[in-house]
């Protein structure tokens, strides 16, 4: 199983019916490939995980830099993990807040690199760690609704 996590700016800001649109797409087309994830945005910043077999995890990646809604695209984390860890999610959503999309970035730029090139051999990464978070509070709000 191999997994990428990237930040990317949107070129301008997204709608909630564009994002809709996008994530609709997105979900289509990663469940033929395969490839599961979660996408977080907050007012044009995204954090995006990607898993599934390396070459079509990087075919989407290669597709997303080309694309010309994103910019600043960095490529945080890449490689090998043990298992999945967005099962069933062709792409999982959630729009942060302001402090939210704060946390979220203190988690991808530790002052030590090291967390940043353990994700091969941890068996979930800090980053995994924060996303499925961020995703178990989306998915616990909706039910309370």
């Amino acid at each position: 199983m191999f997994q990428l996590v990237y930040l990317s700016t949107a070129v301008n800001l997204f709608e909630e019916e564009e994002l809709n649109e996008i994530l609709q797409i997105s979900r289509t087309n990663n469940s033929s490939r395969d490839i599961t994830g979660l996408l977080l945005y907050h007012e044009g910043n995204i954090i995006q995980v990607l898993e599934g077999e390396k070459q079509q995890v990087m075919n989407v990646y290669y597709k997303i830099e080309r694309d010309p809604r994103h910019k600043g695209i960095i490529k945080m984390i890449s490689g090998d993990v043990s298992q999945r860890f967005f099962t069933g999610w062709s792409m999982g959503f959630k729009s942060l807040s302001a402090m939210e999309y704060k946390d979220a970035l203190g988690y991808l730029e530790p002052e030590s690199e090291d967390v940043l090139m353990s994700p091969e051999t941890d068996e979930d990464p800090q980053a995994v760690t924060l996303l499925k978070t961020f995703a178990s509070a989306t998915i616990s709000r909706r039910r309370q609704s």
